[in-house]
């Protein structure tokens, strides 16, 4: 397939423009700077430098296109996040950023558009399992995740596939989150907020990136939910994280903490989401290779 991608020098668009690149598939990507460029050829990608907010641009660059994979986000510093404003750039660019590029595609004769959204949308539901079926609670900044995934409706409304792809949250060592928390728990802190008992929804990166491409060949229109195996509570989490590193435990802040660190409209981080990945694997035969965190902190361990 001819292959658009936003976002692919981030750390899920980096696997899986290199995964695309190596099944044969003709890949091209937005290229916001002259570092991107450069990384993007080196990669074996073809550059195009355009914005998600010109119109015309995005029309010359998907030309010729099968899919799209609008992967792109601008994520705030943790030092930024407390602020409202700080998430404005990334609100912009699921919606209308998503929607100029549905507009193009279907412009252009696109038939299949691939987005990445997020778990975190679904409510507090304790020790009950969650999935597609289950109803949104969004905080205002995770309202344009699910802007984004009306748009994607939209395109298959017009009878192309849309396919949405709601994504635990990465982890890995491409992950900058990860590593800081590696640096965090090396000083006795895990960085897990919230009940001890509440699950938290996580996906290794390179699991998630094959998903992408399972999802872009395999799956049908549609929204699916793409975790981990076995998702664990907190206290579970923050054991087997102290156990890869050779610590007996790791002190957990209190809520109060991101709060102050992130502001309020963060708090979504401390739910118990046990999200299921039944839908999919179904779908696509996708199976996670670190079914759970308790297999990916060995992965990470690195001796003190």
């Amino acid at each position: 397939m001819n292959v658009f991608i936003t976002g692919a020098t981030g750390v899920l668009g980096r696997p899986v423009a290199r995964l695309l690149a190596d099944c044969g598939h003709k890949v091209r990507a937005l290229a916001r700077n002259a570092g991107n460029v450069s990384r993007l050829r080196e990669a074996g990608i073809e550059p195009v430098e355009a914005n998600l907010f010109d119109p015309s641009l995005l029309r010359a660059a998907v030309k010729g296109c099968d899919a799209i994979l609008h992967l792109a986000t601008r994520i705030p510093r943790p030092g930024e996040a407390v602020r409202r404003e700080a998430w404005l750039d990334n609100d912009r660019i699921r919606t209308e950023g998503t929607r100029n590029l549905v507009n193009v595609a279907l412009d252009s004769g696109v038939s299949t558009f691939v987005y990445p959204s997020i778990v975190f949308i679904y409510p507090d539901r304790g020790s009950e399992w969650a999935d597609v079926t289950t109803p949104p609670d969004p905080t205002p900044i995770l309202q344009s995740s699910l802007n984004a995934e009306g748009e994607v409706e939209r395109f298959t409304r017009a009878g192309n596939r849309g396919v949405v792809l709601r994504m635990g949250g990465f982890y890995g060592p491409t992950s900058s989150s990860t590593r800081q928390m590696l640096r965090t728990a090396r000083y006795g802190v895990v960085m897990l907020f919230g009940r001890s008992n509440a699950y938290q929804p996580l996906i290794w990166v390179d699991d998630a990136a094959v998903a992408v491409v399972d999802g872009l060949s395999k799956a049908s229109a549609g929204i699916y939910d793409v975790v981990d195996d076995e998702p664990l509570q907190r206290r579970e989490l923050a054991s087997a994280l102290a156990h890869s590193i050779g610590r007996r435990w790791l002190w957990r802040p209190p809520s109060v903490l991101l709060r102050l660190l992130a502001g309020k409209h963060a708090m979504f981080l401390t739910r118990s989401q046990r999200v299921s990945n039944r839908k999919f694997k179904a779908e696509t035969g996708w199976s996670p290779t670190v079914p759970s965190a308790r297999d990916g902190f060995k992965l990470l361990a690195i001796p003190p």
